[in-house]
């Protein structure tokens, strides 16, 4: 069946950007002929008719956009939107013979893969170009219009008029097409369509030109405009949270295709602590001013939101010279080690992005290596690196080496087999413009670098902190409870014993246990070399830095190649929820008591992250998250969030300053 998306719950995106030498080289690349120059090296005459592209980004092309209109500057340059949406609705979530779509079918369908221009929101997505008019080139002139052959598979043209009823008409103009002597003199209005976003820079590199040739009496004349494809940009968390995304545990991902699916109808709980997580969840949200935010996803039982995709953003000017948005979800590339097939390689929750809220305005897409099917060894032991939870990034920065005002992607990878999916990694770094960077996350159990790193507003220069686990200072924390005659409490406090790794341990045993001791100097290792690096790349100074205590165990899991790596053993503060406001939700860390009766952990938290000017919110997450399999995850693994950019400027503007 055929269903109408929910309406886009974040229909708002600008933002900013890094200029790189290698994609700055690509714009300035010639074509064989220059711009507006024949083939014989003459000038180009006045009278000649002239080809036009938003070059000065108003939304219109006109005469001022003349100057350079055949090369791409960080100021200067035509752009155009990937129109990879779907604002007619019509992309089927079933087969017409009912059965599921594969999972390469369900991502081929979006408006660029017809010839037909749907509406005055689909006609939006396209860029303007103008033929401008000259005088006749007289009757055996031959004239055409042609992309240069790498965008010839990724764009096309469309002739833009007015049908009887006055309302505006798109008719598809063949790569090469032939100009009649009435277009030539009088102009005429095109659209050009870019159907992809840039996947792989060596095929194609997001650029197109387009050339008006003129052949009359032996002379050629060509006359050329480039255009850019916006890139795909990342949100971070810093960002308003528009709406946020629990799993519906209840419903499966088929489910939803067959029968349709409304978001916004609460699900009920279905799995241990769900009920108790989603009311803290919710508590928090309004604690944090963004009350009644919550969508569901269905699932059907996979609980980790985070790791189904992550949403991002592609902009440029539109009609009006206004940024026009496209909110853009991207599916993990996490190959499941057990079920994947050729027809459905990836996790199922991920489907839910296309079935459910691709729509007018909101694109998805998916990209991995399918040669990672049928190696469920491979899966099974690294598969994970390649969720989307392992994907973070950092607030916009600037350094004297480089700046990033659209932030930059992070990843967990050690370069080898820990490492996601690179057709993931590659699409994103072929945009251009937030440089992924890759840290050290193989000693973690799970791999996923938001277990111990995330972001917080800040009173200071550059407006943010990182969010660190600090595995000393956890222990720490533990000794000065056994020092002060807290000893004999329980490490874990307020949950059923037999919901923890080791029933009955105190805090006096805790300081003495290997795993947490060697947990600790693992993690410890791991944190502070990822810091070295996050510390130069970004860099950071110590008050752009909060440290709040973790506490980290080793795993041993017999006959497993994976050997020396660490889980939390104490929910991880680090892995919270950071809405766009000055309230940072984190999970309750069921520590310790002090002499005060407050909770050691939780008042080391809410000191450390008041320096910066941020609340903390406590959300219950042991029995839905943290205390799941052999490692867990907390309220950033079990959420996702659509983020508000209303208020971001423009990357083709930041990346001009």
């Amino acid at each position: 069946m055929s269903k109408r998306p929910f309406p886009n719950p974040f229909r708002s995106w600008p933002r900013r950007r890094r200029t790189t030498g290698g994609l700055l080289a690509v714009a300035l690349l010639g074509t064989g002929v220059a711009a507006g120059v024949s083939a014989h090296g003459s000038s180009q005459a006045p009278d000649r008719p002239r080809l036009l592209a938003d070059t000065d980004r108003d939304g219109r092309p006109t005469h001022r956009d003349e100057a350079g209109k055949g090369e791409w500057h960080d100021d200067r340059g035509a752009l155009v939107l990937p129109n990879i949406d779907d604002d007619a609705g019509r992309c089927p979530t079933l087969a017409p013979d009912g059965r599921r779509l594969t999972d390469e079918r369900l991502a081929a369908c979006h408006d660029g893969t017809d010839d037909v221009v749907a509406d005055v929101e689909d006609a939006a997505d396209l860029a303007p170009l103008r033929l401008a008019g000259g005088a006749d080139p007289g009757p055996a002139a031959r004239a055409t219009l042609s992309l240069d052959e790498a965008s010839a598979r990724h764009a096309g043209l469309f002739l833009r008029g007015t049908g009887p009823d006055g309302e505006p008409t798109h008719t598809p103009f063949p790569d090469g097409g032939e100009l009649t002597r009435e277009q030539l003199v009088d102009g005429a209005d095109f659209a050009l369509e870019v159907r992809d976003i840039v996947r792989d820079p060596e095929r194609w590199n997001g650029f197109v030109d387009v050339t008006l040739t003129i052949d009359d009496r032996g002379e050629t004349y060509r006359d050329r405009v480039r255009l850019r494809v916006a890139p795909l940009l990342l949100t971070h968390d810093l960002l308003p949270v528009e709406r946020m995304l629990v799993s519906d545990n209840g419903t499966t991902p088929e489910q939803a295709e067959r029968e349709g699916y409304d978001p916004g109808t609460p699900a009920e709980p279905h799995l241990p602590g769900e009920a108790e997580f989603r009311a803290g969840l919710a508590e928090g949200l309004a604690e944090a001013g963004v009350d009644d935010r919550l969508l569901d996803y269905p699932t059907g039982g996979d609980q980790w939101t985070r790791d189904q995709f992550i949403t991002g953003y592609a902009m440029a000017p539109g009609p009006d010279g206004e940024p026009r948005r496209l909110s853009v979800l991207l599916r993990s590339a996490d190959v499941m080690p057990e079920g994947s097939s050729a027809d459905f390689p990836l996790r199922d929750g991920g489907r839910t992005a296309f079935t459910v809220f691709r729509g007018a305005d909101t694109a998805v897409l998916q990209e991995f290596t399918a040669d990672r099917v049928g190696d469920d060894e491979h899966s099974a032991l690294w598969g994970s690196f390649s969720s989307t939870g392992n994907f973070l990034v950092a607030p916009p920065y600037r350094t004297a080496a480089a700046d990033f005002p659209t932030g930059r992607v992070l990843y967990g990878s050690d370069g080898g087999l820990a490492a996601p999916d690179p057709a993931f990694t590659g699409l994103l770094a072929a945009q251009g413009e937030q440089d992924p960077l890759a840290v050290d996350t193989s000693w973690l159990g799970v791999g996923h670098i938001d277990e111990f790193l995330s972001f917080v507003p800040a009173d200071n220069e550059r407006g943010w902190a990182a969010l660190v686990a600090d595995p000393d200072w956890g222990l720490r924390l533990l000794a000065e409870v056994a020092e002060a005659g807290g000893g004999e409490q329980p490490l874990v406090r307020d949950v059923d014993p037999e919901l923890t790794p080791y029933p009955g341990l105190t805090v006096a045993a805790a300081l003495e246990h290997p795993q947490l001791r060697a947990g600790t100097e693992l993690a410890s290792a791991g944190v502070d070399a990822a810091l070295a690096v996050l510390t130069e790349e970004l860099a950071l100074t110590d008050e752009d830095i909060v440290r709040v205590p973790a506490l980290f165990e080793s795993l041993d899991i017999p006959g497993h190649p994976r050997q020396g790596v660490v889980a939390n053993h104490l929910p991880a503060v680090a892995n919270g929820v950071q809405p766009g406001t000055e309230v940072f939700l984190a999970p309750d860390t069921h520590a310790p008591l002090d002499a005060s009766g407050a909770d050691v952990f939780q008042r080391a938290t809410e000191e450390s992250l008041a320096r910066v000017g941020v609340r903390v919110a406590w959300v219950e997450d042991w029995e839905y998250a943290h205390g799941v399999g052999t490692v867990g995850g907390e309220l950033h693994c079990v959420t996702n969030a659509f983020r508000d950019l209303t208020a971001v400027e423009p990357w083709w503007r930041e990346r001009a300053r």
